[in-house]
Order: structure tokens, then C-alpha cells, then sequence
């Protein structure tokens, strides 16, 4: 009994893990057709708050972007995540709000393989870009990505705009 307990207390923090990768696929993979947060997205977003990936508040507000800075490495489709932007309209400002969500990944160009992002993108209508041509870039440029180069960042963009902009292509 000693040893299951303790088995299952190892996997604990592999399984959360597991399960806040799942939880940003989920992200990723919403629809974006609807301005506000669905059900969905928001269960999605509590549980990589619970499991300590991100915290409860935004560290960055600027528009429609609700931008959360990762507290601990989490693998996503080959990179590990540093930021996590969930753009929605919460209180109108203005023209023009872009739903969905975006990830900063870092994937160093030397020791990962961005297949998986690529294969993703694709298949879910989504934009893979450099940072630094991100529309992320100029709201991250305060946030400490100072341990990473910038050319081992990519955007992973599942907005609404990426998808009906692939849809004119």
C-alpha cells in the first residue's frame, strides 16, 4: 500500500503537467467565433491557474489582450510555453477585437523540432510566426524574456483573424 501511495504521489506532478498541456491544446482548439470567453475556454484557463502554470490575474492587459506570463516551464507541442495571450471583449473600448488565444513558445532551433507546432497549425487553421513579428511583441517587450533569445520564439496564433485569414488564401 506504501508503495502505491507513494507511486501515485510521483506521478502527480507528470500528470498535472500532462493535463495543463491538454488544457492549452484546449485553448487553442476553442472557437474564436465568439467575442467572450466560452464555458470552455474559462474551465480551461482555472485549470492551468490551479496547477500554479499561470496566475489567477492577467499580468498583462493592453486592449482586448489578457496576457499571462508561464510561472513554470510547460512542454506544448515541442516548445515550452513563456507566454499565453487570450484575447476577448470584456468591456467595449473600440474597434477591434481579434478572439482567440496566441502562445510564445520558446523552441530552441537547435534542440527541438518544430513539427508538431507546424503540424498543429495547419491542421487547426492557426499562424506560426518569429516573435518578433508577432503582434505579441509589443506588449511582451516589458515581460522578462531576457533569459531567451529571440530568435528561439515563436508565436502560435489561433485567433479568429488567422482562420478567416486562411480561409481567403
Amino acid at each position: 500500500m506504501k508503495r502505491v501511495i507513494l507511486l501515485a504521489l510521483l506521478l502527480c506532478p507528470v500528470m498535472s503537467l500532462a493535463s495543463s498541456e491538454q488544457a492549452v491544446i484546449s485553448l487553442l482548439k476553442a472557437s474564436p467565433e465568439n467575442v467572450q470567453p466560452s464555458l470552455e475556454t474559462q474551465k480551461a484557463l482555472e485549470m492551468l491557474k490551479q496547477h500554479g502554470i499561470i496566475k489567477n490575474e492577467p499580468d498583462i492587459v493592453a486592449d482586448y489582450n489578457h496576457i499571462y506570463i508561464a510561472n513554470k516551464q510547460l512542454p506544448v507541442l515541442g516548445g515550452v510555453l513563456l507566454a499565453l495571450d487570450h484575447e476577448y471583449l470584456e468591456d467595449w473600448i473600440g474597434c477591434c477585437v481579434n478572439p482567440g488565444v496566441a502562445l510564445a513558445l520558446q523552441v530552441k532551433k537547435d534542440k527541438h523540432d518544430s513539427s508538431a507546432l507546424v503540424s498543429f497549425a495547419r491542421e487547426n487553421h492557426c499562424k506560426v510566426m518569429p516573435f518578433e513579428q508577432s503582434i505579441m511583441t509589443k506588449d511582451l517587450k516589458e515581460a522578462a524574456f531576457d533569459h531567451v533569445k529571440k530568435e528561439d520564439i515563436l508565436v502560435l496564433s489561433c485567433k479568429l483573424n488567422d482562420r478567416t485569414h486562411e480561409s481567403r488564401e
